[in-house]
């Protein structure tokens, strides 16, 4: 007697799930944090930041209750933002460092949870300022270790130029996503403003935007000179080439792929 339908799909949807909460647990490529090598320290981490993920639905299912178009769709895209970190590590192979996770996280949930769900945005008139700046650290945290890893395959570390070349492709990424994003403010205040409790992103204000986009380049300089300091000292420990390497490697496959 052949089992019933229900039960295949049950048994695959186990297995799928199985496959996920693996991958999760367990990097595929790089085991290890980026201020250690602990394999241990990096599994604890990883279930740390899988726990605290789910912060971000707080003020999804909260809404539903008293429910905003504009701050849903909002909330939505800040749990997009939280497991697109495991979505690009789960098509790329590619790894997002564990700290890196957890900074993510934090910003995304400062912004969501904290900024939109809990008026922080509209209660402390710096909060929004200090949001830009800590988004710029974030975006170069992010990002700086991917440009690392492909440019060591494809030059040599020890030109002059090469740091210089890898400070300013970062730098040029982060202000680019710092465009994207007051234009999708823009774009926000444009649909939503006459939406009951909707509150402008930019206030109409070329002041407000100007601000946002100074605040995102000291984020931004600030987080490329943390980077880079932390980045020399444990050069001394470890061989912190080889692991941005096996990142860029990983990365350019997947992008090189047929």
């Amino acid at each position: 007697m052949n089992p019933p339908v229900f039960s295949k799909t049950l048994k695959k949807a186990q297995a799928e799930f199985n496959k996920i909460h693996n991958f999760l647990i367990g990097d595929p490529l790089v085991k290890e944090t980026l201020f250690t090598s602990d394999s241990r320290l990096f599994k604890a981490l990883r279930i740390i930041n899988i726990f605290f993920s789910f912060v971000v639905f707080i003020p999804i299912i909260a809404t539903i209750w008293d429910f905003n178009l504009p701050h849903f769709l909002g909330y939505l895209l800040c749990a997009f933002g939280v497991y697109l970190t495991w979505v690009f590590e789960w098509t790329t192979k590619s790894p997002i460092l564990e700290e890196i996770r957890t900074f993510t996280i934090i910003q995304i949930s400062l912004h969501g949870v904290f900024g939109m769900w809990l008026e922080f945005y509209n209660k402390f008139e710096i909060y929004d300022f200090i949001l830009h700046i800590t988004g710029g650290m974030w975006l170069v945290f992010l990002i700086f270790p991917l440009v690392i890893g492909i440019e060591l395959l494809s030059a040599d570390s020890k030109s002059p130029f090469f740091s210089f070349k890898i400070i300013i492709i970062t730098l040029t990424i982060v202000t680019t996503l710092g465009v994207f994003w007051e234009i999708g403010e823009f774009i926000s205040d444009l649909i939503f403003r006459n939406y009951p409790g909707y509150r402008l992103a930019q206030e109409d204000s070329l002041f407000d935007t100007m601000t946002d986009f100074i605040a995102n380049l000291i984020g931004t300089i600030t987080g490329l000179g943390v980077f880079w300091m932390n980045l020399k000292k444990l050069n001394k420990s470890r061989d912190m080439d080889s692991l941005f390497e096996r990142m860029g490697k990983a990365l350019k496959d997947y992008v090189n792929q047929e």
